[in-house]
């Protein structure tokens, strides 16, 4: 009787594994090393003593069964006779997970060794090693990795902080002593009734809105004396959305609210949490230039904390640079210092609250969250 094709090459990998397999000489130890023996169909036709401790199956049973019953499926090809992406004719080494006798899951190395007579591929050896403790010491190497570059990240970003705070000092003290000259001036002016009256109110406008801006550069440097007290913060918002009003009015935007703080109450300073919050809706404001809605939303925590959440519409921040949004001088505006969100963090972080940033090409969402008064 003639055989032909895969007939022939299992017939031949049968003589080979009788040869070969539990005589004194072997490449591999049969009690240390736990391999197996398997065919063009994924079938198991011999395995080593070892693989018995490995596996919790007896040897009887594993020439019994094949690939897709000792290894996960996802490794395996779609018709389960070898490795998915790995050929069969080439030596190789991998990972991979194995399904023991209990049911439980664990990592292994696996190297294959093709088998030929001639030229013709019979099977392939697979020598298995266990690496679960390996894998858990590189993990835990990796976690560490990045524990340390979490703390030199957050280091340099003190760093920065405090370059800022020096910078923002030495700026705001060299603008304030010729603008106090220039107030002082001014009033003079005012006073003697020379010129038009309409253009001194504007100049003077001006220069206030100059010293609110270095007001809030002498917060990095030396953050100013908090007013704390009890503030509701419905009131506060319906405040903060009626100074922004006419801002959204001229840039097409529109402000809509949902809030629910009637009898909630915060412990803060009230100017400095205006603050952040008129901050916040500017930015939301910048970012839809075509216009859009900016949706203010607040309620209650479980737990005893408040969120409020501001959105826009805008084009989103790119996920690379997110993690960026709220370092020193770091900005996406064209005329942006990346001072304002470092601010209002700063401040959210003084009243015991945290800021949370989403984003997406639908939109940004600001999340801030502050822990409720003790007196409700």
């Amino acid at each position: 009787m003639v055989m032909h094709g895969t007939d022939r090459k299992r017939v031949l990998l049968k003589v080979y594994r009788d040869t070969n397999m539990d005589k004194d000489f072997s490449i591999l130890s049969k009690n240390r090393d736990a391999f197996i023996l398997v065919d063009l169909e994924g079938k198991i036709e011999y395995s080593s003593h070892a693989c018995e401790p490995l596996f919790g199956y007896s040897r009887d049973t594993l020439h019994q069964i094949a690939l897709n019953k000792l290894f996960i499926l996802d490794f395996l090809n779609q018709e389960q006779t070898f490795f998915k992406g790995r050929e069969q004719e080439k030596l190789d080494n991998f990972d991979a997970q194995v399904k023991v006798i209990d049911g439980s899951i664990f990592d292994v190395n696996v190297t294959s060794i093709p088998i030929f007579f001639e030229k013709d591929y019979l099977g392939t050896y697979l020598v298995i090693k266990d690496i679960t403790s390996i894998k858990q010491n590189r993990l835990t190497m990796e976690r560490e990795k990045e524990y340390h570059t979490l703390i030199n990240n957050l280091s340099r970003l003190s760093e920065k902080q405090a370059t800022a705070g020096q910078l923002a000092a030495g700026i705001a003290h060299e603008i304030r002593n010729p603008i106090t000259a220039i107030k002082g001036f001014l009033q003079l002016l005012m006073g003697e009734n020379v010129g038009n009256q309409i253009y001194f109110e504007i100049i003077n406008s001006e220069i206030d809105r100059i010293e609110e801006i270095l007001k809030e550069l002498m917060v990095l440097a030396k953050p100013t004396k908090q007013k704390y007290e009890r503030v509701n913060l419905q009131s506060l918002l319906e405040q903060v959305v009626t100074l922004m009003a006419s801002q959204a009015l001229l840039n097409n935007i529109q402000i809509d609210t949902q809030l629910d703080f009637t009898y909630t109450w915060i412990t803060g300073d009230k100017n400095q949490l205006k603050q952040v919050f008129i901050n916040f809706i500017k930015n939301a404001i910048e970012a839809m230039p075509e216009g859009g809605i900016v949706q203010i939303n607040g309620s209650p925590l479980v737990g005893g904390q408040v969120r409020i959440s501001i959105t826009d519409q805008g084009c989103g921040i790119p996920e690379e640079i997110l993690n960026q949004i709220g370092q020193p001088f770091f900005t996406t505006k064209e005329n942006g210092t990346g001072l304002g969100l470092l601010v209002s963090r700063q401040i959210i972080k003084e009243h015991k609250g945290d800021l949370f940033i989403e984003s997406s090409r639908k939109g940004t969402a600001l999340h801030v969250e502050f822990p409720l008064s003790s007196e409700q």
